[in-house]
């Protein structure tokens, strides 16, 4: 009895043994290290291993916060792999000042006012090197801060000015754009409006809606009040259509035809008529943060022609718009969900034949304002290179389940050849 208890231990100890062999070859480990607020790296940079791609599910935001990570990633045959990711962070902030103006008798400033820019990717508090003012005396006061890091780093000395000023100057509206919605919808009143303040501080927004009826299509006024902290108020009012049915198909393009007709000639070539299609979108629609991406009809109608507004999937929505009335073969991307915070839409178009194709890159949305060369008709190299400039995942896609792209450069981007 005691000869068959040991061998049955002996069994399942066997058996465990195995199962932990097995277990561990199945995730094949792999390192990496990189400084914070740089890009994931490409899986082509971690191994040769053919189609290893990220799997979906972690934090994009960890390549901004020093410590260590565990990512899953998969090839092609499927097998797994784990990515101990270490991010490191041992630069110092980087910190552009502003001149900041405050209202007499407001309370003090906080050292982040007057932070212009910012080089940190980590989280980063700001702290006073130096005794405030009196906020309820009027003048120029010099202005002395540091910024520190999560991971201890702490900037140079930073110099700014604070100016305590008598504030009688009300809030600016600088956009204040058309909206839309659908009988029953929600609505965003506040959705891509914008209202300045000449002085720091919150400005508060109170929003009339009263004269919309949300379950009647119509047009009606909605009417804007900002008010800063020293009670300075300006108004502001914009109009809401309010729409029975869903914007067609039919409706957008009868619209689309017209703009082509203003915008081209028959002369033009379809790489011409891109160019203008591309800049008459980036003419018509203002960026904002956020968009409803369940219908890119509505989402190209509204920035086009109502709104004025929108983020990615507006542009990309309108951009397709064009390109179906060009009758050009074209591809829609979405950016790899998981590898950087939000998503992203652009298409691809083939300026060539089903022969012999010349497929390039067609992103109609404003990239940023310090970059002054758009994703029109740009290859596979200047989109990377984009990625290497911005230290961005922001163009992250399958690249396999697309056409390659063509090799010759036609839309030319200066800034962007240090990082070819």
């Amino acid at each position: 009895m005691k000869i068959k208890k040991f061998a049955l231990r002996y069994v399942w100890l066997l058996t465990g043994v195995l199962l932990c062999l097995m277990l561990a070859g199945c995730s094949q480990k792999l390192t990496y290290t990189i400084q914070a607020g740089r890009d994931l790296p490409d899986p082509e940079d971690l191994s040769d291993i053919p189609g290893l791609c990220y799997d979906a599910g972690y934090d994009p935001d960890c390549v901004n916060h020093a410590g260590t990570y565990e990512l899953s990633l998969t090839d092609a045959a499927g097998k797994k792999y784990i990515l101990h990711l270490t991010v490191k962070d041992t630069k110092k902030p980087v910190v552009v000042t502003r001149h900041v103006y405050y209202a007499r008798g407001t309370q003090n400033p906080s050292a982040a006012d007057f932070i212009n820019t910012i080089q940190e990717a980590d989280d980063y508090t700001a702290y006073f090197t130096c005794d405030l003012p009196d906020m309820n005396r009027i003048g120029d006061y010099d202005i002395s801060f540091r910024v520190k890091d999560a991971s201890g780093n702490v900037s140079a000395e930073c110099y700014s000015i604070l100016t305590v000023i008598e504030d009688r100057q009300a809030p600016t509206f600088v956009h204040v754009p058309e909206l839309s919605a659908y009988v029953g919808e929600a609505i965003a009143y506040r959705k891509g409006l914008t209202v300045t303040d000449n002085c720091s501080g919150e400005v508060a927004l109170e929003v009339d809606s009263s004269q919309v009826k949300p379950e009647v299509p119509g047009s009606y006024t909605v009417v804007y009040k900002a008010t800063d902290t020293c009670g300075n108020t300006a108004t502001a009012q914009t109009v809401i259509h309010i729409y029975d049915n869903k914007i067609t198909e039919l409706q957008l393009m009868e619209r689309i035809e017209g703009v082509v007709a203003q915008i081209t000639t028959p002369g033009m070539s379809l790489e011409q008529k891109l160019r203008a299609a591309h800049a008459y979108i980036q003419e018509r629609i203002s960026y904002t943060s956020d968009s409803d991406k369940s219908d890119w009809v509505r989402a190209a109608y509204e920035g086009l022609f109502t709104t004025g507004t929108g983020d990615c999937f507006n542009y990309f929505a309108a951009a397709k718009a064009f390109l179906i009335c060009f009758g050009v073969d074209y591809r829609e991307i979405e950016r790899t969900p998981g590898v950087a915070e939000g998503t992203h839409f652009w298409l691809m178009v083939n300026l060539g034949t089903a022969q012999n194709p010349r497929w390039y890159h067609y992103d109609a949305t404003r990239l940023r304002n310090t970059y002054d060369n758009s994703g029109c008709l740009i290859t596979e190299k200047q989109m990377y290179a984009y990625n290497r400039m911005a230290g961005l995942t922001f163009y992250h896609y399958n690249a396999s389940a697309y056409p390659a792209t063509a090799i010759e450069i036609i839309t030319p981007t200066p800034a962007l050849q240090p990082y070819y």
